[in-house]
């Protein structure tokens, strides 16, 4: 705990403000000669985690409303995701704090740290965490920038931006390369090692993640695999375990800590427990009862998480279950997760469903309703819708994972009352999920995701 509060106000002092957010300068008084030792370097790591809370939480609170999982109360702006007609100033700030996170690890990335007094395995430790923390927040920028008809994307920076420095958009592949490296360096660097704030399963988790979106199945299911094999997890009976406020859930792999000390304003899930609150004059955020989500869970009320995670109001159905408070760790990646990746992964890769592709399926429904589980094995579309509908299920309003299915499969999104009845196509709609480039880095660095 006091490493984390030494991190926060270490980062705060060391940068100021700037209007490009690619460019970090040093603060008066803190410049890089004082970046020598490995405390330095284990501080900027415990920054960029506190710092990452803010970027994160941001792909889910924005994504639910991009693909139409909810409506919109009491803050009108939000409405701009729900329409795709997307501004500059609400998502800079997500830009901006990726890139602040950025900074913080290319610092580390730079650093001479095999020539700093300290064992190796302390130096793995920093080195893992830069590696699998810029893995984290390359994969975000690079799923909400991309462009879909350039495939271009942001900046790729692995080092740090001086004032003077100038750089362009890269393709979306070229970013997706370095995110596979990124995770796989960190796998290798905490196989025999411990991390600051990350371990080797939650590497190993992240990286089935990062493959399956990828649409790299045989590494997506080796990934997954591997975690559910020996990681020492377990799913679960009660679903709302993993979100309870102040308890440890073996389900729970990697999560993005609450801390007592932060103060108002800081905690990882403000702002989601802000919108999906279940007061009609205070969150922004309910379920659409026309949209997927709704029409999946309401199918079938006697699921548990519905009765967990959704509540039902005079007006509206609230989401108000996986952030009941603002004072409780951000589950970032959880053992149901890799379930539901390993069927689908193992299905895609050998174009059949196998018998430990239905018990999969089954290890998450056992659960939630043991009337709907499998009991033959069903063909392979069968089996892809299923999973389909599990993750929207089970992921719901968690890490953008409806918003990543959509795009990966490219599935229509309901339409609003305005533009009529029925789906849009992924065709009228693609670009319009890109997130426009802040302005003023437009400005700065002349970018463009154009060829």
């Amino acid at each position: 705990m006091k490493k984390i509060i030494f991190s926060i106000l270490f980062v705060f002092t060391l940068f100021s403000c700037s209007d490009d957010f690619l460019e970090n300068p040093p603060a008066t008084g803190l410049s890089e000669d004082k970046l020598k030792d490995l405390p330095s370097m284990e501080a900027l790591v415990y920054g960029a985690y506190h710092q990452a809370r803010d970027f994160t939480f941001q792909s889910s609170l924005y994504s639910t409303g991009m693909v139409r999982d909810v409506g919109i109360r009491n803050r009108s702006e939000y409405t701009q995701f729900f329409d795709h007609q997307l501004t500059t100033n609400m998502t800079s700030w997500m830009y901006s704090q990726g890139y602040k996170v950025v900074g913080l690890l290319n610092r580390i990335a730079v650093s001479d740290i095999d020539n700093m007094e300290g064992s190796q395995a302390r130096k793995n430790a920093i080195l893992a965490d830069m590696h699998f923390l810029r893995a984290i927040i390359y994969f975000d920028l690079n799923n909400f920038w991309t462009l879909p008809s350039t495939g271009f994307s942001v900046p790729l920076v692995k080092e740090p931006i001086r004032p003077n420095d100038r750089v362009s958009c890269a393709h979306s592949e070229d970013i997706r390369l370095i995110v596979e490296q990124d995770i796989e360096q960190a796998r290798t660097l905490l196989k025999d090692n411990t991390g600051l704030v990350a371990d080797y399963y939650a590497a190993t988790a992240m990286a089935a993640r990062i493959y399956f979106y990828h649409e790299k199945y045989d590494l997506a299911y080796q990934r997954a695999n591997e975690v559910i094999e020996n990681g020492g997890y377990a799913l679960e009976e009660n679903v709302g375990a993993p979100f309870t406020p102040g308890a440890s859930s073996n389900e729970n792999i990697f999560k993005f800590q609450y801390n007592s000390e932060d103060g108002s304003g800081l905690s990882p899930v403000k702002e989601l427990n802000e919108a999906y609150r279940a007061e009609e004059a205070e969150g922004f955020y309910h379920l659409n009862l026309n949209g997927e989500l709704a029409e999946l869970m309401l199918e079938d009320t006697t699921d548990v998480r519905y009765s967990t995670f959704f509540t039902e109001g005079a007006s509206y159905t609230y989401i108000d279950g996986k952030y009941s408070t603002d004072q409780m760790d951000y589950v970032y990646i959880r053992l149901a997760e890799m379930y539901l990746t390993r069927a689908e992964a193992n299905i895609m890769r050998n174009n059949s469903v196998s018998q430990q592709d239905v018990d999969d399926i089954n290890a998450i429904r056992v659960r939630v309703n043991p009337s709907t589980m499998l009991n033959s094995i069903p063909s392979k579309e069968e089996a892809l819708e299923i999973l389909y509908d599990e993750r929207t299920k089970e992921l719901a309003i968690e890490q953008a994972d409806h918003f990543l299915n959509v795009k990966r499969l490219e599935k229509g999104i309901v339409q609003t009352e305005q533009e009529g009845d029925g789906i849009k196509p992924y065709s009228q709609y693609k670009d319009l999920l890109a997130f426009p480039l802040p302005e003023n880095e437009v400005a700065i660095h002349g970018l463009s995701r154009q060829p």
